[in-house]
């Protein structure tokens, strides 16, 4: 690359880091609306989980010990998380095997509040490493294609909030409701269904405090399940149970977005802009508008178009003096 080239990218990259300053946020309060756990809380997790010991290992791993490391890689990411979780407590040599691969050692740095809410919410044993380290290397919501800061629990899903609300695959419906509509027994409906067990906490827009802990189910599996010929269709029992997005809420966490190639981790960002649309015209395409999260890439694409960001970031002189913001955005949405 010639001096000039590359003076011309430098250029380029400090300019969209000062627009990227100026013009996006953090939603805070995306945080408060799904399943999270309180400050400090995995600092013990992190130091430890799925982390191999300074000490030799004084036992092996028995047959295990035969296979190629890439064989045992790859059985140990087709481990649901408990298992894993398991198997890296049985012995030395196991904890040494787990902590060496490489994805095992990405989610334990940057995925711990949802290995938290997976093992909360007891869906760690219907949750394979290998599909919760896939959504955690994919950028967008599988079902709008928008960036997705966000893990739909039951499915480990990548999704963004709006889907979270609003996507059907993502409804979420009381375990003892659908007890009563399908008229099954408790105990089948568990073997048949993977049931959610709520944590306590605030979800979703509702500010209430939520203290008891509740048996859910995805509608998704609700559909699935097996019927005899008099029974009623699935589809017309999730019709008569009402569709909450607290519920949704509780079945969802933040999830961060891994660059694989670039070794860079997101959560997401918001426009400012978006935010002074709304405020002056509210509409839902504005409302729309101000809760879409971005990727860095994908806010300096949407930078272009904005017509209210580009006025925040002519404010602020190319970012050499502070421009006036919403007292939403300063706060982060809270």
């Amino acid at each position: 690359m010639l001096p000039h080239e590359l003076d011309q990218k430098s250029c380029e990259s400090l300019e969209s880091e000062a627009i990227l300053r100026i013009t996006s946020y953090h939603r805070r309060d995306f945080d408060a609306k799904v399943v999270t756990a309180g400050p400090g809380q995995h600092d013990h997790a992190r130091s430890s989980l799925f982390k191999s010991f300074n000490e030799s290992a004084s036992s092996g791993l028995g047959r295990l010990q035969r296979l190629p490391f890439e064989l045992l890689s790859s059985i140990c990411l087709l481990l649901d998380l408990q298992s894993a979780l398991n198997f890296s407590q049985a012995s030395r040599s196991a904890r040494e095997t787990i902590g060496s691969i490489p994805q095992y050692h990405r989610l334990r740095e940057h995925s711990l509040e949802c290995i938290w809410a997976l093992s909360r919410t007891g869906l760690s044993h219907h949750t394979s490493i290998s599909d919760l380290h896939a959504a955690f290397l994919t950028e967008l919501c599988v079902i709008c294609g928008s960036f997705g800061g966000f893990l739909f629990l039951p499915s480990a899903t990548r999704c963004c909030f709006a889907c979270i609300e609003s996507a059907p695959d993502f409804r979420i419906i009381s375990f003892r409701s659908l007890q009563k509509e399908s008229r099954r027994l408790a105990t089948w409906l568990k073997r048949s269904h993977p049931v959610i067990h709520s944590i306590p906490g605030s979800y979703s827009s509702n500010e209430k405090e939520y203290t008891s802990r509740r048996k859910l189910v995805s509608g998704h599996h609700a559909l699935q399940f097996p019927r005899a010929d008099h029974d009623e269709d699935p589809r017309a029992i999730l019709g008569k149970l009402p569709d909450s997005p607290v519920l949704r809420c509780m079945a969802a966490c933040r999830l961060p977005y891994f660059n694989l190639a670039t070794g860079d981790l997101q959560l997401g960002i918001s426009c400012k802009g978006c935010q002074i649309a709304m405020e002056a015209n509210f509409s839902d395409a504005n409302f729309s508008r101000r809760e879409r999260l971005y990727s860095r890439d994908g806010f300096m694409r949407h930078f272009w178009d904005c017509v209210e960001a580009k006025e925040l970031w002519a404010s602020s002189e190319g970012g050499m003096v502070a421009a006036t913001e919403p007292e939403w955005t300063r706060r982060g949405g809270l």
